[in-house]
């Protein structure tokens, strides 16, 4: 299939208003995409379900997938990007809560209280003369090829496209991976790059709290860092953590539950730390910071041939892959807005001057492809 066949086929969906997702995987020379046969919606059950999901930071809400069975699914090799539109002018509408004195409260409380860290986010709104979120995605997936790239739409959630760094989950067979992705600084040089202890300390509650709940579900755990990884033009502290899922009755599901939100884009103590996120945080986050990714696909199947009776063939498949991303860098496109996300995570060290430059350091991977 060609690069323009492809892209016709997405257009077709749009203006027929089919829920579709299209992606492109970190280091992936393909770009791949699910749409949907029908209009119907579905809602993730127990996580047993194939296909695409789209999952909110609250995990109380309702997650929408694009199943297996009832979509097409189309790709392309090495897609031509060559015919990416230039960016339109951009004009902020941003009217945001003054985001200092937010990170000022979250202070006091982590020293008066409990609570050790929590990730405060804000968003940051733009007008645009246009809003082709085909145009918008090839840029995406042209200039963060490391990254989980994605556009995805559905009637009941809109548009929302993004370039994730942070891998939530992978299971292959019983090998199962993640990663703790906490600690943000911005990119200047190739020489050696030193962490201060803020930064350490916030990555260490991630890698912590992973490691506590990943020892309920799986053996053999292993963790490889921190290293830095560069995400754009930002540096982040990176724990790779594998291990081999326990032969027991836990469910996918099960394992989601308990691994988010993660303190990466909530907090620790968890429950206090999403507590005063939905008191204090002035938006609703809807889909930002929580996930997205193939869920249970077929990755390898044969047909074999019943020795009792040749001609009944049994499918049979192998095991299935799941491979899901943290939806940060990410944006909603609305009434001829886009609206960006970003958060950071904030300790007793804290300094809000500095919290508040990440934020709009973090939001410049989406607002350059604009």
């Amino acid at each position: 299939m060609t690069s323009t066949d492809f892209f016709n086929q997405i257009n077709t969906a749009i203006q027929s208003k089919l829920p579709f997702v299209l992606f492109s995987k970190p280091e992936s020379q393909s770009v791949k995409a699910y749409i949907q046969t029908n209009t119907e919606t579905h809602i993730i059950k127990d996580y047993s379900e194939s296909g695409f999901v789209f999952a909110p930071f609250d995990s109380e809400k309702d997650s929408y997938y694009i199943p297996l069975d009832s979509s097409v699914f189309i790709d392309v090799k090495q897609p031509d990007f060559k015919g990416c539109s230039q960016s339109s002018s951009l004009r902020s509408i941003d009217s945001t809560v003054n985001h200092l004195t937010l990170v000022s409260k979250a202070i006091d409380e982590i020293k008066a209280t409990d609570l050790k860290k929590v990730v405060l986010s804000r968003e940051f709104k733009f007008h645009l003369e246009d809003s082709n979120p085909l145009e918008i995605f090839k840029k995406l997936a042209q200039n963060y090829s490391s990254a989980f790239t994605y556009c995805w739409y559905h009637p009941q959630t809109g548009f929302w496209l993004g370039a994730s760094p942070e891998s939530l989950l992978k299971v292959e067979g019983k090998m199962v991976s993640t990663m703790a992705l906490a600690g943000t600084q911005v990119f200047k040089s190739s020489d050696k790059v030193e962490w201060d202890s803020k930064n350490i300390e916030e990555h260490a509650f991630v890698t912590d709290y992973l490691l506590e709940v990943l020892s309920d579900y799986l053996d053999l755990i292993k963790t490889s860092g921190p290293n830095t990884l560069k995400a754009g033009e930002l540096l982040h502290l990176q724990t790779l953590v594998t291990g081999r899922l326990k032969s027991t009755d836990h469910s996918l599901s099960q394992l989601l539950k308990a691994m988010h939100p993660t303190p990466a884009v909530g907090g620790t103590p968890r429950t206090k730390a999403l507590e005063f996120i939905k008191s204090q945080e002035p938006y609703d986050r809807e889909f930002y910071a929580g996930f997205f990714g193939e869920l249970n696909i077929p990755s390898e199947s044969t047909f074999r041939n019943s020795k009792r009776n040749i001609e009944n063939r049994a499918y049979q498949t192998v095991r299935k892959s799941t491979q899901l991303a943290v939806n940060l860098r990410c944006m909603q496109l609305k009434d001829n807005k886009a609206i960006l996300y970003s958060g950071g995570g904030i300790t007793k060290d804290s300094d809000p001057l500095i919290e508040c430059k990440e934020t709009e350091h973090k939001i410049q991977t989406i607002k350059k492809v604009l």
